[in-house]
């Protein structure tokens, strides 16, 4: 994922969060204090997680030239 793609999901998680009328909103209401730091462990997870399928993609990758 580049930087453009990486920010635009960001975005469209942030704005699940924030949705009132969303799921996420539904089942665990938040303060806007929680919300910023919600968005601080998003932005983290989306990154570990794009993290782990480019190496796992890479991996894969490098067994197929064996």
């Amino acid at each position: 994922m580049n930087r453009t793609e990486y920010f635009k999901t960001l975005e469209q998680i942030y704005e699940d969060l924030e949705n009132p009328n969303g799921n996420f909103q539904a089942s665990y209401p938040t303060s806007q204090e929680e919300l910023e730091s919600l968005k601080k462990y998003a932005a983290v997870s989306l990154m570990v997680t794009d993290r782990y399928y480019s190496n796992l993609s890479k991996l894969m990758s490098e067994h197929n030239t064996l």
